[in-house]
């Protein structure tokens, strides 16, 4: 069903656009900070452009960026909030990144904060992982030696905000973290939805079937929300010589580092939904340029067809492919609960797109309804009627799509894929 990314020296730690999460807050006082040393090309370029400033307890330079822990949570990886503010000054624009977090974990380390109400991912941190350091007894972290790159995602973020002449994805600088949580604070919460051997080696399953309890209310929804999504338009109207469909396997895989992140939790899969093998991700991501080196999981899902309202036009390569199952990612104690059910693969050229029928509960509330989720990739088939084969059609996130999760990531962004389907025409 998703993503993910390791080396076999170090971390490298690129889990793009990771959605952000609500964390309780801390019962004692957290030490400790995540610092990184401005040095490189994206530092040279962002600093020759804009000056830096901080709202305590943050501090911001020309030459640093020390962002204070002020609480977290510590399991197979700590997430760690940063206190303070840093804003950015160009000329007459100006933005102040807020709500700072940072994460620590053998699988990736990333630093991201709040545009506005959009969580970017800025930095990603690559570290030797005999540098990393996660002890969950002691709620404690630390990451030494690390490399800071400016992500692709918030360059383009600074440089559109700002109005920048250049700004690109590269090295940052120098970074380490170090802390020590409270006594009172609580980690990822595993709800018994498989097992995960954490370190990029293990495996997860998500948990079949069944009908999980209600969630609990979390404490707070800050981190993670759905805003105002709109209902998909009427699917694609039914082509003149349109055929009917016999059969249309498909296999649904979602982006790998939201399938890596949520897995922590549960991923349920029902009503005639089958979650896929356990692999490793079948294709490049930005986490795993090398498909073979990413973690095993279960990133796919098969739904079941319904023939009795798909069609397609083998002469305008157009049609709606119709399914039946459900996808459900529940994570209580980061008040995620989000349900994915009969999706719509809809085959129309450059509007080619895959619905759901989405709806939420806890910091996700909202009424289940039909959401564009996903553009699809135009795919002309390999033909030997009545059998029309696609090469995978790449899914890239649309606007609606990225409401769903808190606008954390932006409109287009890599979204998995719809793979190995297959059109068995009748008639």
């Amino acid at each position: 069903m998703i993503l993910s990314r390791p080396r076999a020296l170090g971390a490298v730690v690129a889990l793009a656009a990771l959605p952000a999460v609500a964390l309780p807050a801390a019962a004692q006082a957290a030490s400790g900070a995540t610092t990184i040393q401005l040095k490189g090309s994206a530092a040279t370029a962002l600093t020759g452009q804009v000056k830096l400033s901080a709202k305590k307890p943050a501090k911001a330079s020309a030459r640093s960026l020390y962002l204070p822990v002020s609480g977290g949570s510590v399991a197979s990886g700590a997430t760690l909030r940063n206190g303070g503010s840093v804003t950015l000054k160009a000329g007459k624009r100006s933005v102040t990144l807020t709500s700072w977090q940072t994460r620590v974990a053998t699988t990736g380390s990333q630093v991201s904060a709040k545009l506005g109400s959009r969580r970017v991912t800025f930095f990603t941190i690559t570290a030797p992982k005999k540098r990393i350091a996660v002890n969950k007894a002691t709620k404690a972290a630390s990451l030494a030696g690390g490399s800071a790159r400016l992500t692709a995602a918030g360059a383009k973020a600074l440089r559109t905000r700002l109005a920048l002449r250049r700004l690109a994805a590269g090295s940052f600088g120098t970074a380490k973290v170090t802390a020590k949580l409270g006594g009172g604070t609580t980690g990822g919460n595993n709800n018994g939805g498989g097992t995960t051997t954490p370190g990029g080696g293990g495996t997860t399953t998500p948990t079949p079937g069944g009908t999980p309890t209600t969630p609990t209310t979390p404490r707070q929804c800050e981190g993670f929300s759905t805003g105002n999504v709109p209902a998909a338009s009427a699917p694609l109207a039914r082509a003149a010589d349109a055929l009917n469909v016999a059969s249309a396997p498909m296999h649904w895989y979602a982006r790998d580092s939201w399938v890596r992140y949520i897995s922590t939790a549960r991923i349920l899969v029902s009503d005639g939904a089958v979650a896929g093998p356990v692999e490793t991700y079948p294709e490049p991501t930005e986490s795993y340029r090398d498909p073979s080196r990413s973690v095993r999981l279960s990133y796919g899902v098969d739904f079941a067809f319904d023939a009795s309202r798909s069609w397609y036009a083998p002469s305008s390569n157009t049609g709606v492919l119709y399914y039946t199952g459900t996808v459900r990612y529940l994570w209580d104690a980061h008040g995620i609960d989000l349900t994915f059910k009969n999706p719509e693969v809809e085959l129309n050229g450059a509007n080619s797109r895959l619905v759901f029928e989405v709806s939420g509960a806890a910091c996700s509330n909202f009424a289940a309804k039909r959401v564009s989720v996903l553009k699809l990739t135009s795919v002309t088939p390999t033909a030997a009627a009545p059998l029309y084969s696609f090469a995978p059609l790449a899914a890239r996130i649309t606007t609606d799509g990225a409401s769903l999760f808190s606008n954390m990531y932006y409109e287009n962004d890599p979204w998995g894929s719809v793979r190995d389907l297959a059109i068995t025409t009748t008639g």
